[in-house]
């Protein structure tokens, strides 16, 4: 049986038709170009969020989002997981948190869930 098997221009596109939906496209993310995307083999959490790398003076840098090849496996999990992290995003570029499922997090990720169907004791 084959599965899913990602690549960062996938998570890059998967990124882009979460930007452009409710609620995101109103959040002002970047473009998937100012954003790294990664494929990663953790087994410990389906994704993950940094904030902006910065190489040098004056660099404002690209966040990242990594995705673990290990545990998603299917377009439903890919598409929530990015969501998961992109609130994580919104959080950093506003400054409301910073990898924290804090009481923002929640409430971002409620109006997530419900508008797209994403299982809230899952996300």
């Amino acid at each position: 049986m084959s599965r899913l098997t990602l690549t960062p221009e996938i998570l890059e596109n998967a990124y882009e038709y979460l930007r452009v939906s409710p609620p995101f496209c109103r959040w002002g993310l970047p473009h998937a170009d100012q954003v790294m995307f990664r494929v990663m083999g953790a087994k410990d959490r389906y994704g993950h969020f940094r904030g902006r790398h910065r190489r040098a003076r004056g660099d404002d840098g690209f966040s990242e989002i990594a995705i673990s090849a290990g545990l998603v496996r299917s377009s439903d999990v890919l598409i929530a997981t990015m969501a998961h992290e992109m609130i994580h995003l919104y959080q950093d570029e506003t400054g409301t948190a910073r990898g924290h499922h804090n009481l923002k997090f929640r409430k971002l990720a409620k109006r997530v869930c419900a508008i797209h169907g994403f299982d809230p004791e899952s996300f």
